[in-house]
């Protein structure tokens, strides 16, 4: 009598081969959602956090009375990146915007001066993809994109809010 080979066999080894690869088919779709998810949510935070720095300086600006932002009623734009057609290059009126995180690589805040709602448009955040967002002030939507118009009524935009 032969001694007790201890080991797996071909058919075990291959077995539990298939076992791994049936796990990772299940798991890897998840994950990725996951990490998309949290990209998405990343960049929403990003333009949530560049609204608020203009309406810093917006603030800002009316508490010194500079009067540069003072009409009834309009808008007042402020661009990232170069943008154009916009009053304020990364400044209302006279008072910078100042980050503490990512500042938008393009794209628009835009005040109602008669309402002071802040809203914004294509605002583009590069770094894990490039992300372009638009808010109407309420809702926020950011789609993996660089430019182009973003309908927040759309599917993608609906899963987000």
């Amino acid at each position: 009598m032969k001694g007790n080979t201890k080991g797996f066999t071909l058919v075990e080894l291959l077995a539990v081969i298939v076992i791994l690869a049936i796990i990772a088919l299940i798991t890897i779709p998840a994950i990725l959602n996951v990490i998309n998810d949290a990209r998405i949510k990343g960049a929403q935070d990003k333009a949530w956090g560049t609204i608020d720095a203009v309406r810093l300086a917006y603030t800002q600006e009316q508490g010194m009375g500079k009067g540069k932002v003072t009409q009834v009623d309009g808008t007042y734009d402020i661009c990232f990146g170069g943008s154009t057609g916009c009053k304020g290059a990364e400044k209302v009126g006279d008072t910078a915007v100042r980050f503490s995180g990512d500042k938008p690589t393009a794209g628009k805040v835009i005040i109602n001066v008669g309402t002071g709602e802040l809203t914004c448009d294509g605002l583009i955040f590069e770094g894990n993809g490039t992300y372009t967002c638009k808010s109407d002030g309420n809702k926020m939507c950011c789609l993996p994109q660089s430019g182009g118009t973003i309908n927040l009524e759309s599917d993608d935009c609906k899963k987000q809010y």
